[in-house]
Formats: structure tokens, sequence, C-alpha cells
């Protein structure tokens, strides 16, 4: 039950997903000299459609219509690399006949580098990281989740001065339907025949898939929102630099960096500019695509550029550019559904009645998702005069009856209960679920994955109860995001 399987033991604070109006300067900045432009009027931030989902799946795109009137300036990656040295970890973004763009990195608790699905990834690696005692080192990677190991040489038995290994680059393309991580070790052997093979998370690449949506940010102060901004797709980002340079009074931004948060998480930071890394190349404008985790419901995004001594935002007025998140395609990652059918607390649920669209989550229960909330824990009470109460606040009115069938123009909801334990006093509310637009039901199951079954008597059991009151209210047309 949503109040009790797996519940947290705390409430989660609220998330906006929100930073404040202006970044605190990092240290060394100059605080007296320095000035910060912002942004008059936010002319056109518009959340992208809010999915309960939904099942269609959405053409790639790769460039969307707003981007490419920024072109021929914008332009995508053709590749990606992966370095590994003596020191640290670097990552880099090619754009051929244009230059580089130098990623972060992050913070080292998880994926380190950035992929997309149908390009190439070259990993390489500083010699030094491996014992002179090696006779052989391969990059072993597979996609993750599922994937089988693929193995690339990265020696060829030659030495350096120093007698260590010739490391030589591994070039792979990420599979083009690849979506989630790449997961990268070295596999080592030594003059025994002792093959070592560690995996670290913090080597990981993230992949953004062919899927997903593009921001765009034009010169004239518009956005777009092409293509379906969903969580485990890509989100790729146009920006026109010359909105900062109005903001800056007509001075030309540099080191222009785009700001990406998801669900209120320390930003991303993914330079915009296109460097130069030999002669014959023209720079310009990167357009990065990113991986939206499965763990997102929003990401806000802002721009930061210098110009002379100050530094400009485009912020809208400092709240910043918010966009909603969709829930993931189908059992996007095969462990949504394994976890649930591992628990056996829903009898009735069977793997060909079920999909998994959401990873588990403290961050919100079941009821939050019926009410359009994934940010917070909601649970009014325990009869259902409290869920009533709750519901009347969102618009819903109680049926006389537990009416399950499916009527196009209403939305629904169902609580399910059961008596109490000492089997005196009034029935106990344990869950809510929501029905969609095809008839089926959505279910955050407690800090478990996010479902959707096909029927409420799915969740029957000893665990939930069976379903005891039914809301409705008139179903909402969809928002259109052109």
């Amino acid at each position: 039950m949503s109040n009790r399987i797996g519940r947290p033991s705390f409430v989660p604070t609220p998330s906006t997903g929100v930073t404040p109006k202006r970044p605190a300067l990092t240290a060394g900045e100059k605080t007296s000299s320095a000035r910060a432009v912002d942004q008059f009027d936010a002319r056109a931030s518009r959340a992208a459609t809010l999915l309960t989902g939904a099942s269609a799946t959405t053409a790639p795109v790769p460039v969307s219509s707003k981007a490419l009137d920024i072109q021929p300036q914008v332009h995508e990656a053709t590749g990606y690399e992966a370095r590994f040295e003596q020191g640290g970890r670097k990552a880099s973004a090619a754009v051929a006949e244009h230059g580089r763009v130098q990623l972060p990195t992050g913070s080292g608790r998880g994926p380190s580098f950035h992929a997309e699905a149908g390009k190439p990834l070259t990993v390489s690696a500083d010699p030094a990281r491996f014992s002179s005692s090696y006779e052989k080192v391969e990059l072993v990677w597979r996609l993750y989740p599922g994937g089988t190991e693929n193995v690339v040489p990265m020696s060829d038995g030659t030495r350096d001065a120093n007698g260590r290994l010739a490391i030589q680059p591994a070039t792979f393309d990420v599979p083009a339907d690849a979506s989630g991580l790449v997961r990268l070790s070295f596999r080592t052997t030594d003059k025994s025949g002792r093959v070592s093979n560690q995996w670290d998370p913090s080597n990981d690449a993230s992949v953004a898939a062919r899927e997903g949506a593009t921001v765009s940010f034009t010169e004239d102060f518009q956005t777009q929102v092409d293509g379906t901004l969903r969580a485990g797709d890509s989100l790729r980002i146009a920006y026109d630099q010359d909105r900062l340079k109005a903001i800056a009074g007509g001075k030309t931004p540099s080191e222009v960096v785009a700001c990406v948060s998801f669900n209120g998480e320390p930003a991303i930071e993914v330079p915009l500019d296109i460097r130069p890394d030999q002669a014959g190349q023209s720079g310009g404008m990167f357009l990065p695509s990113l991986r939206v985790p499965f763990e997102a419901t929003n990401v806000a995004l802002w721009f930061r550029g210098k110009a002379d001594d100050g530094t400009s935002w485009d912020s809208a007025s400092g709240q910043n550019f918010q966009f909603s998140v969709g829930v993931a395609h189908d059992d996007a990652d095969p462990s949504w559904k394994n976890e649930l059918l591992r628990s056996k607390s829903f009898p009735n649920l069977t793997e060909d009645t079920f999909v998994g669209i959401g990873p588990s989550s403290q961050r919100y229960n079941c009821i939050a998702w019926t009410v359009g909330k994934r940010n917070e824990w909601v649970w009014p009470g325990t009869r259902v005069e409290d869920f009533d109460a709750l519901y009347a606040q969102q618009g819903y009115e109680p049926l006389d009856s537990v009416d399950l069938s499916h009527d196009p123009t209403l939305e629904k909801v169902v609580i399910y209960g059961r008596k109490p334990a000492t089997g005196k006093g009034p029935i106990e509310v344990t869950h809510g679920a929501l029905m969609d637009e095809q008839g089926r039901f959505t279910s955050k199951i407690g800090t478990q994955p996010l479902i959707r079954h096909e029927s409420a008597d799915d969740l029957t059991g000893p665990s939930y109860g069976a379903p005891v009151r039914v809301y409705v209210r008139p179903r909402q047309p969809a928002v259109s995001v052109s």
C-alpha cells in the first residue's frame, strides 16, 4: 500500500526545480567590477506536455525546425571522446570541419562521459595508467541496461621508452537504438596470464538516444519544443547566442554556457562554443545532446555568457526556462518490471499485464501521481472521507458506485482500501491509481516503480485490498506544444 509498502521514514521536502535568480559567484570571481545583466522578459517559456503513460512513439528529431533557423551556425556533434588521463578524465565532442567542445565530466559518482546513439565513441588512455607488467590492454564496453560485452584491442605489444605498453585509442559506433549508458572498463592481462577487469561507475558514458526533443531559443526571444521531452530520451539545445548579445547591450559574448538542471539538482554546464583545434576550422555554435535521466520529472534551463568584464544571464528573469518531462517508454529499464515481480505483493500482477514506465523513487507516491505531482509525497489520511476532500480540491467528484468502465470524456481515479487488521473500524485507504486515455491504469507503487497495468483488479490482493471508490472529472484536452 502506498502509505506502507516501501514508504520512506521521512516525508521529502517538495522540490520546485527552480534555482535562485542568479547563481552565487564562485571563488575567485570578481565582485566589485563584474556586473550581471539578466533578461527582462520571459517571453516564451512554455512547458512541455506532461505524459501520463501514453504509449505512442515519437519519430527521431535530429535537428528541429527552429534549430534549422539558427543554422548554419549551430552544429551537432559527429563523435565523442572519453579520455582517461593519469590525473583524471576528460570528455569532448568533435564537430566535423569545425572543431571540438570540451564537455563536463560530472562529480565522479556516476557517468563521466557523453555519447549519442549511432555516433562513434573514442576511448583513449594515458599509458601511465597501466603497469609495465601488463602484456595486453583491451577496452570492454556494453550497453546498460541489457547488452553484451564487446572487446576492442588497445595494445599491439609495442612499448614506449619507459617499458609500458603503447596504448592505442579504441573507437566503436554506439548502436543506433542505444539508450541508457555505455559501461566502459579496461581488461588487462599480465605476464603470468592473469586477467583483471574492473568496472567503475564513473567510467560510464551517458547515451543520448536518437529519439527525443529539441528546445530552440531563437534570436527574437522565442522558445519552442520540437519532439517529445521524455525521461530516458535525449534533450537537444539549440541556442542563438545573439540573445545574450542583446542582453549585454550589443557586446558579443564569449564562453557561452548552457546550464541544465534536472529535478532541481546541481546544473550540468555545457559549453556552447566550438573551439577550432586546427587550422582551417571555423568554430561556431554547438548543439548539445544530453540524456534525460530516468528519474527526471522536470528540467530547468538557463544560459550564461561573458562580455568584457561582465556576466550576462538569459534565465527568464531569474525563474529559468522550465519544462515538464514525460514518463519513459514502456519497460525502458527491465529492472522496473522485475522489481515488482520479485516482490510477490500483487499475485494478480503478471509479466503480461503491466509495463514499467518509471523507476523507484522516494520523491513521490501513488496519490501524488494521481493529482499530477512527482516531486512530493501526498497522503491526506486513512479514511475515504479524507480522500473525498483531497480530490474535491482537484475538481473530482465521487461516483455512487465503483464504476471502472472507460469513458474517454472523463478522467478517473480509483482508490483501494481494506479493513483494518483488527477487523474493526472503517476501511483504510491503501492506494490510488489513475485511468489513462485508453482505459488502462497507471500506478506508483509506494517507493517502487511507476507502472501501467491493464485492469484495476491487477492490484487487488492482500497488500492493497480492493477498489473502494472512483472519482471523476471532465478530461482536459491535450496540451499541444508548437
